[in-house]
C-alpha cells in the first residue's frame, strides 16, 4: 500500500482491517468486517454528535453515511449468526441514504 494511503488511514479513528492469515476462513473474514463496521458506526456517531445543530450539511452527510454503516454492520452480523438484523432489502443501484448527495 502506498505511503500516502497509510498516512491517511493512520489518522482515522479505526484500526486497520487486515484479512486473517487463513484467507479461506469466511467466518474470520466476516469477524474482521463486522468489527470494522462497528468502529465506523462509532466514528460517524461521534461526527454526528459534534456537528448536530452546528454544521447542518456535515451532520446530514454523516448521518446518511452512519445509516449505511449500520446497515452494513447488520448484514455482517447476520451472516455471523448473531441474529436477524431487521434490515431491509436494498432496491436500486444507489444507497437510499446517500442518494441525495449523488444527484
Amino acid at each position: 500500500m502506498s505511503q500516502g494511503y497509510t498516512k491517511f488511514h493512520d489518522i482515522s479513528g479505526c484500526p486497520p482491517a487486515y484479512l486473517p492469515e487463513k484467507t479461506t476462513d469466511t467466518m474470520k473474514i466476516l469477524e474482521v468486517l463486522v468489527a470494522a463496521e462497528r468502529c465506523a458506526v462509532r466514528q460517524y456517531t461521534h461526527i454526528c454528535n459534534i456537528t448536530a445543530g452546528k454544521d447542518h450539511r456535515t451532520y446530514d452527510l454523516a448521518l446518511s453515511i452512519l445509516h449505511e454503516e449500520i446497515q452494513h454492520e447488520s448484514w455482517f452480523s447476520e451472516f455471523l449468526g448473531e441474529g436477524p438484523s431487521g434490515h431491509f432489502m436494498r432496491r436500486g443501484e444507489t444507497s437510499p441514504f446517500v442518494r441525495k448527495f449523488l444527484e
